[in-house]
Order: structure tokens, then sequence, then C-alpha cells
């Protein structure tokens, strides 16, 4: 019952945050080159499809086709609420065409599932890790509305970020459990998603730190590596996976430029590797992470926490999130486009679910002061959160984007 009336209320806040022109903006720009998968595959043949803005026209040995730069793996899972959309369509007798309302409302349903679900594995997570039943909620949602996560399930819904979001609660759950049985089940939901994620976006292969790392401390790093180096069994569970997720990718880059292997992102690049912008990716005005994301500081500070206790389990965060920032701050475009605060750490809030509750259920939350401090620090930033997200039309980039203009949108966040 209590996952029907979240469905509902999900439903409800897709539709207030697209009423009127606003639900024809995802089919667009990047969510269309991730989408344009489906309707070249099931309606229009990858010789006649079209593409607004998303993708672009390349010349072929056969003509012209649409190309897009981004991999399949985000139309692979929007691809069952895809032909729902698709039947749903024919019985209406909507427009047939991958761009009606059926279709767009797939993927914002797609969306949906996978914030669902993503929270549902997390909440189970810290079930499993002994957290009170108030803590395996309470973190899960903090983080849905307290970060930008918000806005790419019911805004943006077709960027690729909630979709990496779940498969990274999934490898974290799965990395869990692993270390307690051998069962074949926890090496295939380990190795399986992994590679999923590898495919929806080839940097996130940092990913595989968790299954390496999970639980471990630094004594343990060696271990860790020789026994991971040596599980044939994971590594021809990964393998396979390898082999049934990535030859549909490379047949459609032989298809469309002639090659198996393809850098599809053309000049852009990671220009900016000997001089990352590390402090203009966590604070600046252009989607600087713990400005529009500053309940994240909770995370960070559990990850404090933990290395203060000894608590194992703050290595693999903590080197995945440095390693993730040093990539992020070196690509060109290191605020990462027109975008609500930076989207890529969206996919890695899973793994600061644990070092969160740590620090919610520590004792220096059992005074009523601090209680009461933590509750309207987290109310504040959810409501300029949800606020933000609202008001957001981007891009909120570029020269005439600044720390005044910023403050101005803050300013409306307030009614002022």
């Amino acid at each position: 019952m209590q996952w029907l009336i979240g469905l509902v209320v999900c439903v409800l806040i897709t539709s207030y945050f697209h009423k009127g022109n606003r639900i024809n903006g995802i089919i667009w720009s990047d969510q269309e080159g991730y989408y344009i998968y489906l309707p070249a595959l099931f309606i229009d043949g990858y010789d006649k499809t079209t593409c607004v803005n998303g993708c672009r026209t390349i010349d072929t040995q056969n003509g012209p086709r649409v190309f897009t730069k981004y991999t399949y793996g985000v139309a692979l899972l929007e691809s069952p609420f895809f032909l729902v959309g698709h039947m749903v369509a024919a019985i209406f007798n909507k427009p047939m065409d991958g761009r009606s309302a059926p279709y767009i409302w797939s993927i914002l349903m797609a969306a949906i599932f996978y914030m669902l679900a993503g929270i549902a594995i997390l909440s189970k997570l810290l079930n499993k890790t002994g957290f009170s039943i108030f803590i395996q909620w309470l973190v899960p949602v903090g983080l849905l509305l307290g970060t930008n996560l918000f806005y790419y399930t019911f805004r943006e819904s077709g960027m690729s970020h909630v979709f990496s979001f779940f498969l990274i609660s999934v490898l974290c759950y799965s990395s869990h459990m692993r270390l307690k049985s051998s069962n074949w089940r926890w090496i295939i939901l380990t190795a399986f998603p992994l590679a999923l994620i590898i495919l929806i976006r080839p940097t996130n292969a940092i990913a595989g730190l968790i299954p390496l790392f999970w639980g471990a401390g630094i004594k343990d790093i060696p271990n860790r590596i020789w026994r991971f180096a040596t599980d044939v069994k994971w590594l021809v569970a990964f393998l396979v996976s390898v082999l049934i997720l990535f030859p549909p990718q490379l047949l459609y880059w032989k298809m469309v430029t002639d090659r198996y292997i393809f850098y599809s992102y053309g000049n852009e690049g990671f220009s900016n590797w000997n001089n990352p912008k590390i402090l203009e990716v966590l604070f600046s005005h252009q989607n600087g992470w713990l400005i529009y994301s500053p309940i994240m500081v909770l995370g960070l500070g559990g990850l404090i926490f933990m290395m203060a206790r000894k608590i194992k389990g703050w290595l693999m965060p903590t080197m995945l999130i440095s390693i993730a920032t040093y990539i992020f701050a070196s690509w060109w475009a290191w605020w990462f486009g027109g975008a609500y605060g930076h989207r890529c750490y969206v996919d890695f809030l899973p793994i600061f679910a644990i070092p969160s509750a740590h620090l919610l259920s520590s004792e220096f939350l059992n005074k009523k002061a601090s209680i009461l401090l933590m509750a309207l620090f987290a109310a504040l930033v959810s409501y300029v959160n949800l606020r933000m997200c609202y008001i957001y039309y981007g891009p909120w980039d570029g020269s005439e984007w600044t720390w005044y203009t910023y403050l101005i949108k803050m300013k409306q966040v307030f009614f002022l």
C-alpha cells in the first residue's frame, strides 16, 4: 500500500512539474539523445529516424544517418516503459511516432520507477546494516528531497542520472550481500549492474570500487585486491555481462561510423586533467555540488565521523568520491553544461547512505538541541532545493550566470 501511495504522489508531482508546455521538454536535447534508440528500433528504422536537437546527422556509405553520441544503456532501461507507451498510443489512437504523450509519459514513469526502486534498495541496505526503521527511510528520502536527484527524477527525467542512481543502489546492496554469501545471485547482481553502469556512462567504471572495497579498511586493501583478482566466478559473470550488453552498441557504431570502437564525443575531452577545477566543481555558482545540494555536508560529515570512530566502510566512499570529483573537474566543461546542480554526483549518492546513517544515529544527535538544529537545517535546504527545482528554467551557466543572478533566484525561492 505504501508503494502505491508513493507512486501516486510521484505521478502528481510529475504532473505538476510538467504542466503546460513543459512536458515537451522531455524528448529534447541530451534526453532525446539517450532515448532516440527506441523509436529508431521499434518505429522508424535507423535510416529514417528524426532527431530534433539531441543528435547530429552524419554521412555514411549508405547515406545520411542520425547519430547520437550517447550509448544505449538508458534506452535499454526505458524500453519496457516505451513498449507500454507504444501499446497505449495504439489503444487510444494517439500518434505512434515515439513523441506523443504516451511516449513522453513512458519516460516520466521510467524515471519514477527507478527512483523509487533505488530508494527502496537503499532502505533495505540500511535495514541489513542494523539501522532503525526511522533512519532506513529518513536517509534515502533525504537524498531525494535535498539533492538534484529530485530534479533529475521529476524534471529532466530522460537524463542518465536517475538510472545510474538505481544501478549503483543495486550495486551497493549486492556488494554488501556478497560479502556474506557466495550465492550466484549476488555474483550476478554485482557483475551485471556494473557492466550496465559502464555502458551508460563509461567514466562511471570507477563504480567497480564498490564491490572491490565494500566495507573494507586500509589494512584490507591487499587482501581485497587479491581476492577480487582470483574470483573466477565473478570475473566470468562480468565478462558474460559485457558480452551481452556491449555488442549492440558496437554494432550501432559500426553501422553509423563504419568503426566498432568509436569515441562519440568528438573534440570534447578531459582538457583540465592537469589543472582540475575541484573548488569550482564543489563550490561554484555554476552548478557547484555543495552549493546546490548542501545537505550532502551530512554525507561528507558521516565519512569523517566513521573515520574518527574507526568504523569500517569509510574507505570506499572516500576513494570513489575523490576520484569522481577529479574526473568531473578534469572535463572541459567542469560544470557539465546547462544543468541544475552538478548532475554527475547524482549517480553516486547511494554511497553516502551508510555514512549519513551513522552520523544521524550518533550520540551527538541524542541531544534535543542537536536534533532540532539538524532538523531545521535539513528542512531548510530541502525546501530551497525543491523550490529551485521548480523555478529552474535553464541554462543557468555562462557569463550571464553570476553570484548576483544566483542570489536573485534565491529571492524567488523565498518569494521576495
